[in-house]
């Protein structure tokens, strides 16, 4: 976790993003500790009409019930405030056996300058799931963590953390399923 910590802090801490875009939706490529990944964005504007005003309220509602019964055995949703903002946590039941999840709602922070401070990371993947410009990053290799932090507009995202669990590593690559539970949040996010 303490990678993932330090890796939210940085993201968090300094305001800044910039990525690249590849388009279409979460891939399942393997990334190794050394490779970076991205290409140009499309664009830098954010697709018109996404708001997450009515989760800064309610962090845990940006996932449906259905949906965090995908993340898997997972403990009641627990709310609270980090550095990014509203948060909703995710633990695994055991965390060993179930990987944990943490959802960030952040209003206000220039999200080019978030990015920014994060480019360099090992991994880094700057691209576009459903129209939407995500960049998925972790300080390692994104065999235990990763993150992915949605763009809502300029100032404001979504950022869905993940720490792997042992025995769930081999079936759940941490930043695909990062950027699977962030398409989730898309959908909820265009109602």
């Amino acid at each position: 976790m303490t990678a993932l910590l330090t890796a939210v802090l940085a993201f968090g801490a300094l305001a800044g993003c910039t990525g690249n875009t590849t388009g279409g939706t979460p891939t399942t490529g393997a990334q190794t500790g050394t490779e970076q990944t991205s290409s140009a964005p499309t664009s830098s504007e954010s697709p018109s009409g996404l708001s997450i005003t009515k989760y800064l309220s309610k962090p845990c509602d940006i996932l449906k019930p259905d949906q965090v019964a995908t993340l898997g055995s997972v403990k009641t949703a627990a709310a609270g405030t980090d550095v990014l903002g509203p948060t909703c946590k995710w633990d695994g039941q055991d965390p060993i056996k179930n990987s944990g999840y943490e959802v960030s709602v952040t209003e206000g922070k220039d999200f080019e300058a978030q990015v920014e401070n994060v480019r360099k990371n090992r991994v880094f993947v700057d691209k576009q799931i459903d129209g939407v410009r995500v960049i998925s990053t972790d300080e390692t290799d994104g065999a235990m963590y990763c993150l992915t932090s949605i763009q809502v507009s300029k100032t404001d995202s979504v950022t869905v953390q993940i720490a792997g669990a042992t025995d769930e590593r081999a079936t759940k690559k941490p930043c695909p399923e990062t950027e699977r539970v962030a398409q989730l949040i898309i959908t909820n996010l265009k109602g």
